[in-house]
């Protein structure tokens, strides 16, 4: 395998891992342990760490269209991906990180501005998150039966 396409897929391993694992920490780990904090804090905190987050969410997103336009290409030929099992996968994979995109995007441009001191109704953003982090998994499960297909 030459060096640009391991970079590549080193770059696309990464983007995954700080988007997918910045959700799970977020909700496994960050989420909990805000419950020490004083109740008027958690606003505060949880909006800095949304609005972060939404910038690390985007370069994620960002360098994963980028590489994963370059792997596809070098992986699948067009005409093969209706016509076979591996690119209905692949697609089905697509379209669940479509599906990711648009909430982000949502809560990017519509939920983070409405709920900017991240009240009234932060358990929008909270569950949008949850949804997107199980939409997540599924996409590395279907990552996963791509590589045995």
């Amino acid at each position: 395998m030459e060096i640009i396409n391991i970079i590549t897929l080193w770059l696309h391993y990464l983007a995954t891992v700080m988007w997918i694992g910045g959700m799970a920490f977020n909700i496994l780990v960050l989420r909990p342990s805000m419950m020490v904090l004083d109740q008027n804090q958690r606003p505060i905190l949880g909006n800095k760490v949304l609005k972060r987050f939404i910038f690390f969410a985007w370069l994620s997103i960002t360098v994963l269209i980028l590489t994963g336009i370059s792997i596809a290409s070098s992986r699948i030929a067009f005409e093969d991906i209706i016509n076979t099992t591996y690119g209905i996968v692949f697609l089905s994979k697509q379209f669940v990180t479509l599906i990711m995109i648009l909430i982000v995007t949502w809560v990017s441009f519509v939920l983070s501005k409405k709920l900017a001191p991240f009240a009234p109704k932060p358990d929008t953003i909270l569950t949008l998150v949850k949804i997107n982090l199980s939409l997540g998994i599924v996409v590395l499960l279907l990552t996963a039966i791509l590589r045995g297909v």
